[in-house]
């Protein structure tokens, strides 16, 4: 009778096992596609979808992309709620930026509303260097603006600092020139005395950083659609 106890015993602790190995093998697949339509696929295919909250549903979909983050990424991402992780993953998707770079703006989301996807394209316009020196930001800014970045910038890495204070020059920029892009985006990589020279020699406002500048903004409408449902 023991022996057959015994037996019955096993067969529950291997069957527990086996249930264990295949759903931690399902799970490990699962992180490792890195096709959010595919991951979708396979969880709906499993029923799981159905059964989701939206929130978990749509956090999920980010799934994939935690595979290509570091693991100062996945510090940030535990210190956040669920809106901001999924603005995480947006901007790392789209900009790949590192995790301080990231973390600035998550700070600027929650304090100053302006255009985060043309803010984003302009940091992003590499080939031109930006032109405008943080002595210069300081000179012209209001104190307002000055003591949020004071209260702000204390302890942080460079890169957080330099996300930071360009971001609330483009707010203040945003502010002064509303929807006037052309202004703005030349003015944050000029300085307005020079987007005036640049129009007086060119007849125009059109220069090479605005255009390339604009020419990507498309990449970044998701992290602002994200920025405006989430955090604005």
């Amino acid at each position: 009778m023991k022996s057959n106890e015994n037996k019955i015993g096993i067969y529950i602790v291997l069957s527990i096992l086996m249930v264990g190995l295949l759903t931690t093998s399902s799970f490990v697949l699962l992180l490792q596609l890195k096709d959010s339509e595919k991951l979708m696929h396979t969880l709906n295919s499993l029923g799981i979808i159905k059964s989701m909250d939206k929130e978990l549903k749509e956090e999920i979909e980010e799934f994939p992309y935690i595979m290509v983050i570091s693991d100062l990424d996945k510090n940030k991402i535990d210190n956040l709620n669920h809106n901001e992780r999924l603005i995480y993953y947006k901007i790392k998707k789209y900009s790949h930026l590192k995790a301080d770079e990231i973390q600035a703006i998550i700070d600027l989301m929650k304090q100053s509303k302006f255009r985060y996807d043309y803010y984003i394209s302009a940091m992003k316009t590499e080939d031109y260097l930006n032109l405008v020196s943080y002595e210069y930001i300081y000179s012209i800014l209001p104190d307002e603006y000055k003591e949020l970045i004071n209260k702000n910038i204390q302890g942080k890495s460079y890169e957080y600092k330099e996300i930071y204070i360009n971001g609330v020059y483009f707010d203040y920029l945003t502010d002064i020139y509303k929807e006037d892009y052309k202004m703005i985006i030349n003015d944050y990589h000029m300085g307005y005395l020079e987007t005036k020279e640049y129009y007086r020699r060119n007849n125009s406002f059109n220069s090479k950083f605005y255009i390339e500048c604009m020419n990507n903004v498309d990449l970044y409408k998701d992290i602002n659609r994200y920025y405006i449902k989430g955090i604005k």
